[in-house]
C-alpha cells in the first residue's frame, strides 16, 4: 500500500508518493558485565545487570518517488533549511494524520529516473530520505 508523506518547512511543502515507511525506535541500554571468579566458575556464569537510560531515538526512514522538478527542488531546499536556521520539518501521514511530527532530514538521496515521464507512469524522481525525531536546542 502506498501512501503520501507531506513535508513542511517555511514556505516549502513536498508530497512524497511512499514505497516504504519504517519507523525506527532505539534506546540506550548499558550492559554491566559482572565477572565470574575463578572459584565461582562451575556454577555458570553471573547475571549481567541492566541500566535503562530511556534516551529514546525515533528515525523513520522514507522510499518513494516524487513527479515533478519542483517538487524536488523544493526537498533540497528543506533539506538544507528552507531559511529557517535549526528548526525541524513538520511530517505528516497516515500513521500520525492529527499528530504532525518534528523531525530533521538527516539524509536525503535523489534518483533522477532514465525514462520518459509518461501517464502510466508519472514518476520522475526517486527519494530516499531518513528522518531524525526532535526539537531545536
Amino acid at each position: 500500500m502506498t501512501t503520501d508523506i507531506i513535508i513542511v518547512k517555511g514556505a516549502y511543502s513536498v508530497t512524497i508518493r511512499t514505497v516504504e515507511i519504517t519507523d525506527d525506535w532505539s534506546n540506550q541500554i548499558r550492559p554491566i558485565i559482572i565477572p565470574t571468579t575463578a572459584q565461582k566458575q562451575d556454577g555458570g556464569s553471573a547475571t549481567n545487570k541492566i541500566i535503562d537510560l530511556l534516551k529514546i531515538t525515533h528515525t523513520i526512514l522514507v522510499r518513494g518517488v516524487l513527479t515533478n522538478t519542483t517538487d524536488r527542488n523544493n526537498l533540497i531546499s528543506i533539506f538544507k533549511g528552507a531559511g529557517i536556521e535549526g528548526s525541524p520539518a513538520t511530517i505528516t501521514y497516515n500513521t500520525h494524520p492529527n499528530n504532525p511530527l518534528s523531525m530533521y532530514i538527516e539524509k536525503l538521496m535523489i534518483i533522477e529516473k532514465a525514462i520518459t515521464k509518461s501517464a502510466n507512469n508519472p514518476y520522475q524522481y526517486e527519494v530516499q530520505l531518513t528522518l531524525f525525531e526532535g526539537v531545536k536546542v
